[in-house]
Parts: structure tokens; C-alpha cells; sequence
């Protein structure tokens, strides 16, 4: 994303909906986050292919642009003054997936339970661990998507990403760095990400599948308006397990609530505001420094 957010000083539209067809002005957020919050970017385009992708940020170089990339929005809070600048989604081209031998080639944008789904129908292991996992490839490689102790680096061979500036270049592995959540693919756009992964019998991947399914109905609030998990867990203990102990469940500012099933899953209840989940993120963050001397870190991205 490009840094810092301010006024756009002229007026591109003309320019930008003369070049792309899917292109829309003041385009709420709210309508592209599962957590269906957030007002109004100045602009809002669907990218296609590489062409087009290489002309946009022509464009955002030469005005100086702010921008900023989603995918399906599973992990995003933008404010509720909306986002001054270009908001950019990479479709078409970018959700292709393709399966050569043990490989899966997918797209940024391709949907990351898709992929895992057609990586079980060619009997390949090293996804069906990710298949309740919300967002796109692009966005759970960014954040090194996983759980307790399986994160998606484990199985990335190379990626393809474009410079801000345009150009595209190919990673390999040993370029990439991993964490807890996070990578240093964060000042770049991801385009293309090639899996490797294994032979295995087909029951016993689907069995860890429903196995993975079956966990997350008990232990999330499925069917909700929620962005996953709010914050990082920190190295003493669950993030949810603190809030928790502290008899937070269900405790409400405005219509965000904290989960009665998980705490550290904030509910968006259907009228609710950006300005209240933040509210509620800093009332929590105070609460759990006060008790236990923890500086929470937020995992979901908060984009003002």
C-alpha cells in the first residue's frame, strides 16, 4: 500500500473510468469486508490481468496516488470516513488456478478454500489445514496464514509479486521471510504463488478436512459479521483465553460485541460503526495491559 493518507488534490476519475471497466467512485467499504464496515474509497478497481495492473500504478506513480490492495476483506477495518485514495482488487487473471503434477499455481486473488478444495481433488497434502481460513492466497501469504503450528511458508516454493513501480519479479523461497503472521512481502503487490506439496491418500486428506471444519464450529462464531481474530496471540498465552478471564464475552460498545463462543473474535451485530470497534480494541487493549501487563498486538489491519 502506498504510505500516508491524504486529499487527493485532482480529479483522475474521468481518466481511471475511460481505461477500466469495473471502476467505481465512492465505493463503500463496508460493501467488501466481512466485518461489512467502512466508508467510502475515492476509487475502487477491479484489475484484471498484468496490462492493466502495470497502468494503475503508472497512474498512482505519476498523481502519487494513496492505495491500498484487498482481497475477499476477511481481515481489514477501514475507518468509517471511507479511504482517500484507490482501493485495488485483483480479479480474473489474478484467480486462476492451475495443478501441474504435485503443484498448484493460484492466482493472488483466487479464493484460499478453493484452492484447498481443488488441491484435495488431486489427492495433494499440504493445504487441507488452511480450508477454514476466510481471505485470498495474496493475503494469507502476506500474513503467513496458519494455526498453532502449521503456517502456508511451509509450502510456498516461489512467488510472484510487482514493485509499486511496476515491475515484476519472481521470489524464491530463500528471499522470503516468515513469522508468526507475518512476512516481507508487505511492500509489494503478490500476484501469483506456486505451492508444492505431496501425494497422499485422498480419504486421509478429506478426513483431516472435516476434522479441521468440525473444530471451527465449536470453536468460532461461524455465520457472524467478523474479521477473524482481532489480535496476535502473545508468547505467554492465547489472546482470546486473556480477554476471556477477564469476563469480557459478549461485552458490547455501540453493535460491536466481543464473541460469546470466542473472545478474541469481535462482532460486527449489523448496525454497527468502525469508530466503535475501535473503541472496543482500545478498551480491550487497556484492560488486558492493566491486568496483566501484555501490550496486545491487533492482527487485523486497521487502514485509515
Amino acid at each position: 500500500m502506498a504510505a500516508g493518507r491524504r486529499i487527493i488534490k485532482i480529479d483522475i476519475g474521468q481518466k481511471l473510468s475511460s481505461i477500466f471497466n469495473d471502476f467505481k467512485e465512492k465505493e463503500l467499504m463496508s460493501k467488501h469486508t466481512t466485518l461489512c464496515l467502512g466508508g467510502p474509497a475515492d476509487y475502487f478497481i477491479e484489475v484484471k490481468n498484468d496490462e492493466e495492473l502495470i497502468l494503475l500504478l503508472k497512474i498512482i506513480n505519476e498523481y502519487e496516488i494513496p492505495f491500498y490492495i484487498i482481497g475477499s476483506g476477511s481481515n481489514l477495518l477501514f475507518c468509517d470516513e471511507g479511504f482517500k485514495g484507490i482501493i485495488i482488487k485483483l480479479v480474473d487473471e489474478f484467480e486462476k488456478v492451475e495443478v501441474i503434477d504435485t503443484t498448484l499455481v493460484c492466482g493472488a486473488g483466487s479464493n484460499l478454500t478453493s484452492v484447498v478444495k481443488q488441491s484435495v481433488e488431486h489427492s495433494l497434502s499440504g493445504l487441507e489445514h488452511f480450508i477454514a481460513i476466510p481471505g485470498t492466497v495474496g493475503g494469507a501469504v502476506c500474513g503467513n496464514a496458519g494455526l498453532k503450528d502449521i503456517w502456508i511458508d511451509s509450502v510456498i516454493d516461489t512467488i510472484e509479486i510487482f514493485s509499486y513501480q511496476g515491475k515484476k519479479k519472481i521470489l524464491v523461497k530463500k528471499e522470503m521471510d516468515f513469522e508468526y503472521r507475518n512476512s516481507n512481502l508487505k511492500n509489494c503487490i503478490i500476484t501469483k504463488v506456486k505451492f508444492v506439496l505431496k501425494k497422499a491418500d485422498k480419504n486421509g486428506i478429506l478426513n483431516t478436512v472435516s476434522q479441521e471444519i468440525e473444530k471451527r464450529k465449536y470453536s468460532q462464531p461461524l455465520g457472524t459479521k467478523n474479521a477473524g481474530c482481532i489480535f496476535k496471540n502473545p508468547q505467554s498465552s492465547a489472546a482470546g483465553s486473556l480477554i476471556d478471564s477477564l469476563g469480557l464475552k459478549n461485552y458490547s460498545i455501540g453493535n460491536i460485541q466481543i464473541s460469546d463462543v470466542h473472545a478474541n473474535f469481535f462482532i460486527n451485530k449489523g448496525f454497527g460503526s468502525s469508530n466503535d470497534m475501535l473503541l472496543l480494541i482500545n478498551f480491550v487493549k487497556e484492560k488486558i495491559k492493566d491486568k496483566f501487563n501484555i501490550e496486545l498486538k491487533t492482527e487485523i489491519k486497521i487502514i485509515k
